[in-house]
This record gives C-alpha cells, structure tokens and sequence, in this order.
C-alpha cells in the first residue's frame, strides 16, 4: 500500500510562522561596541588546487580523454551576533591558470574547466534559543539538496531555511527554495540540474526556456546533531514544484559497546510521485516522475578509532512509461553523484543510471597514524533494469591531513581514484581527482 504524499504547497510557510512563534523571546546585543563587533567577526575559507584526468579505455568521438586543472577557494565573512541577528558573505573563485588543453573536447568542463568568480552566499541569520531562520542566498545540506562539494565551487541556493528544536535532539527543520547555483555555475536561476548548461547535470533539452518554480520540503529529526549519537533518524517530504513529491526516511542504529567495537544498522525508504503540471512529461517528453519506491539498508562495524567496514544495499521500483521508467528523480544531485542512497559511487549510482533496479556496495574505511592518513576503498555493482548486471564501479580515496601544532597545520592532500566498468558505450572509464587543499 503506498503512502500518501502532502499536497500542501503552505506547508513550509506554516512551518516557518510556527518556528518563529514559538522560538521568538527577547534578544539582547552579544557586542558592545564597533570595536567588538569587527574583532568577533570571522573569516575564513580554503583555498583548493584540483587536478582532473578522464581516462577511456574505448574512447569514441563523443567520449574521448579530458583533463583539467583549477586554483581557487572560498572565502567568508561572518559578523558576530546583535541583537540574534548574523550576516555572512561567501565569494568563490576557481582559475584555470592558462593550464587546460587549448581543445575544449578535452577539457573536464565538471571542475570547472574556465576561470570562474561567483558571489555563493548573502544571508541574513537569526538566531535565539532554539530557533534559527536563515536566508536568501546561502549553502543548504539536506538529503536531497545539499551542496555537492566535490568540486571547486558548492552548490548554493536562493531561499529560506529555518530550524527550531524544542527537546534535545529533536529538530523540525524546513526550507523553500526558488533559484540555484550550480558548482560550475557564477549566477542564479530559476532552474535545477535537469535544464540545459550544468556541467555534469542531466539535461533535458525541451526544458530550456521554462522556469521552475523551485522547492520546498519539511522534516522531522531525531538525534541527527551528533554524529555519536547512538539513534539518528529524519524523515523529509521534498516537494520539487512540476516535478515530483517525494518522502524520504532515514534511519541508524549503532550499537555503542563500550570498547570501540560498534555494529551497526540502518535503513532507507522513499516514495515518489509526480506533480501537477509536470515538465518532463510537458516539454521534455519523457515521461513524469514515476509513483515508485526505493528502499535501502546498510550493516557495518565500527572498530574506532581506525577502521570501519560497511555493506549495503538499495532497490529502486520501475514503472514503465516514466520517466527514466521510475528511477528517482533528484533535481539538486542528478548527475553530480550526491544524493543520500547507501550504495552512491564518486563516478555515479542508481540516479546517474536514470534506471531502476537494485545495487549492492561494500566498503572500508581505515585512519592510520592518528587519523592524519585516511584511507577509503569501496566497490559497488549496478543491477539496473531489466535487471542485469551492466555496470561496477571500484574506488579509492586517500587524504593526508598535516595534524595541529605543525608548521603546515590545515594542509591536506587527496587523491581520488575511480574506475567505472560495464558501461556499453566506453566499456572502461577511470577518473582520477587530486586536491591540494589549505584551510584557514
């Protein structure tokens, strides 16, 4: 029996008025001068050099070898708190250094492959007590839309995010979304990773003159403000405006031993359906979203603080004649590998396959020399429909991180490696990522 989906496009406003109800009391000024006021606001950022490689086994005229490299960062600003009131500014920047092949067929365009600048946050905070109401322009990380930061550039969107947590641990949270900025992109729009022009999106051509009226989504959260907390659940509705509704439950248990060996387990469901007056099915003639479910579970040890070994699992349902025949559809990560399913690769998963059917995905994680080196391998295969094996994807990432007190303190080095095998248009694909990274 499927569940019943939230039709009610007020919700998250009625969410919003009853935060600020019931968290609103009287502030007073943390500072008490101009001269306070600049020594309590903070900066800080990171600056990045990535260094990208696309390798095909069988390259072909449309999938041939790419590189590139980019220098940049982030830098923001935020003042200290008067009266619960906070604002923050976050300008990015990602520079080709004149390095990138004169061809751009051979240009990683996903880095991005140009010289970028673009102005990612202007929000106005407030905050007070167990109320917090932020926006317009700022950096979002839920399930479903988050900030994709695997790049040079996060994800950022233009809109409203609020939280208020009236018991310990439990947080009801919601947001209402009307443009986005891609990581490759320097500007807003009235779009997501489904239109034309985001490099490494799934574009739908027929989209390209018809904006989207954006996203709004509440939540429920249970013990999600620590990572050690021994219960972590949060149940979402996402509502993304002529796309699709979607319900979404997340939920951990790990077993706290005492001795550092911790089980645990955790499970996954979602249900889909269209909405309204759907795009993809209007100009993109593809169908609309299907009214399917996905489900998922994972099991894993724990043995803090150097090694942890995980297995999972996620099944997506099919329905013929929608679009990608049921698959997900995920506006904010399509195509960028970031969505919350257990057995997501670096390279893809189970929405990059725009495809139904089911994945299975081990993993190890190992810290070694007090967590200064990290080390991740994992291995994930892809069932999709109907239902035979065509894709697997093998990766491995290692970071080195300088520890506190040395001279080179927020210095870190990575290199991720992935190779994506079964693919029936290029047979092998391997991806290398190298960061350089200094945060301050």
């Amino acid at each position: 029996m499927r569940m019943p989906l939230i039709k009610n496009s007020l919700l998250p406003h009625i969410v919003f008025l009853l935060i600020g109800l019931l968290g609103a009391r009287t502030s007073h000024a943390e500072v008490d001068n101009i001269e306070d006021f600049f020594e309590q606001t903070v900066i800080q950022g990171h600056l990045r050099t990535y260094f990208f490689t696309r390798d095909y086994l069988n390259p072909t005229p449309y999938r041939i070898d790419q590189q590139a490299v980019s220098a940049g960062g982030y830098l923001g600003i935020l003042t200290p708190s008067v009266y619960g009131f906070q604002s923050g500014l976050t300008l990015y920047g990602a520079n080709s250094l004149g390095l990138n092949p004169v061809n751009p067929d051979q240009v990683d365009t996903t880095l991005p492959g140009n010289t970028l600048y673009a102005l990612g946050e202007a929000f106005l905070r407030y905050k007070d007590g167990i109320i917090t109401l932020q926006g317009p322009e700022q950096v979002i990380d839920t399930p479903w839309v988050g900030p994709a930061d695997g790049r040079m550039l996060q994800s950022t969107f233009r809109g409203f995010y609020g939280t208020l947590t009236p018991l310990e641990h439990v947080t009801l949270a919601g947001f209402r979304l009307t443009d986005f900025k891609g990581r490759d992109e320097g500007v807003f729009t009235p779009s997501n990773l489904y239109y034309p022009g985001y490099a490494g999106g799934s574009p739908v051509q027929g989209l390209q003159n018809h904006a989207t009226s954006g996203a709004q989504g509440v939540s429920l959260q249970y013990g999600m403000d620590k990572k050690d907390n021994p219960i972590r659940a949060q149940f979402w509705w996402n509502h993304f405006f002529n796309f699709s509704n979607l319900l979404w439950l997340d939920g951990r248990y790990t077993c706290k031993t005492g001795d550092g060996l911790n089980p645990f387990i955790g499970f996954q469901f979602a249900n889909q359906s269209g909405d309204g007056e759907n795009y993809l099915q209007l100009y993109g003639n593809q169908g609309k979203a299907g009214n399917v479910q996905a489900y998922g579970v994972i099991a894993g040890w724990d043995m803090l603080p150097w090694l942890s070994l995980q297995a999972a699992y996620n099944a997506v349902g099919a329905q013929t004649g929608a679009f990608a025949n049921g698959d997900l559809l995920s506006p904010y990560s399509t195509g960028y590998a970031t969505d919350p399913l257990y057995t997501t690769s670096m390279i893809g998963g189970m929405i990059e396959k725009q495809a139904p059917g089911q994945a299975y995905k081990v993993s190890a994680t190992a810290w070694l020399y007090d967590r200064q080196l990290k080390a991740l391998a994992s291995f994930a295969e892809y069932y999709v429909s109907p239902y035979t094996r065509n894709q697997s994807e093998f990766d491995l990432d290692i970071t080195y991180t300088f520890p506190k007190g040395h001279t080179l303190n927020g210095l870190s080095i990575r290199d991720r490696l992935g190779l994506l095998s079964g693919n029936p248009d290029y047979s092998q694909f391997y991806y290398n990522r190298v960061m350089i990274e200094y945060v301050f």
